[in-house]
């Protein structure tokens, strides 16, 4: 997912028009947008939506949990997490930056999704569908490029960990 040009927050209509649904690639660049407001060097990363709702996972709640746009970088090899609001389209929290000088452990979880924590404590557990579908109801984002780039990313990741 490319960065967005522009800066200014997604309106109420992703796509402006009432009560339709936006298409992938609007859904993209509001991702963007809300990624690009809260990173300063925003543009060194790749971006993929991820959530707690997995739906592989046992007991899944998906609409429970957190919606996450991912930034990842391969040099310096660099996660952000950054949630949002999957109804609204906002962001929705603050960004964590995982790297080599705090990554405490990535794993790959049974039934797919991942698991990233800092040595501060802090863990992010996720997954990113090629096909990944936000809380608000019809939307989906295509990223079936994106999510192999990602996955092939966090292979080397959790190789370095």
């Amino acid at each position: 997912m490319p960065p967005s040009q522009a800066s200014t927050p997604p309106s109420t209509e992703p796509d402006g028009q009432p009560g339709s649904r936006p298409s992938s690639d609007k859904l993209k660049e509001i991702l963007s947008r809300i990624f690009d407001s809260q990173i300063p060097n925003h543009g060194d990363y790749n971006l993929v939506f991820g959530s707690t709702g997995h739906h592989c996972w046992r007991n899944p709640a998906p609409w429970k949990g957190k919606s996450f746009v991912i930034g990842y970088r391969w040099r310096p090899l660099e996660l952000v997490i950054a949630p949002f609001d999957g109804n609204r389209l906002t962001a929705g929290g603050t960004p964590s930056a995982i790297n080599m000088t705090n990554l405490s452990h990535a794993v790959e979880l049974n039934g797919g999704g991942y698991e990233v924590g800092t040595n501060t404590g802090t863990t992010f557990r996720f997954g990113v569908q090629p096909r990944g579908q936000l809380p608000a109801a019809g939307y989906v984002v295509e990223q079936d490029e994106d999510s192999a780039d990602f996955s092939r990313f966090m292979d080397g990741l959790i190789a370095a960990a």
